[in-house]
């Protein structure tokens, strides 16, 4: 189990954008589910670290050519992220950002 569990809360996305750093790569750990990729990011307009789950497919598709431009890293990415609608099973948008 990752040690980010109990001190990191998971970051909550609506349809505002957010911005984000990815602080480091992917790690998985367990809930109440089963183990779930997670990303620590850090939300540049207040600083404040979270805990980013990677499972949703509009979210891998939209990190995948990010990660590609970036060397295959996930660490220092910057993009910003928000839901299409309110729908508990909307697809997330997301925008690469300069560092």
């Amino acid at each position: 189990m990752s040690s980010l569990q109990p001190k990191t809360p998971p970051l909550k996305v609506s349809t505002g954008w957010v911005e984000l750093e990815a602080l480091e790569e992917p790690t998985v750990i367990v809930t109440f589910k089963g183990y779930a990729p997670v990303l620590k990011v850090r939300v540049r307009q207040t600083g404040l670290d979270y805990l980013m789950y990677l499972s949703a497919k509009s979210i891998a598709e939209g990190l995948e050519p990010l990660r590609a431009k970036n060397a295959g890293h996930f660490a220092e990415l910057c993009f910003r992220i928000r839901k299409q609608s309110e729908d508990q099973f909307a697809p997330y948008e997301i925008q690469p950002l300069g560092r």
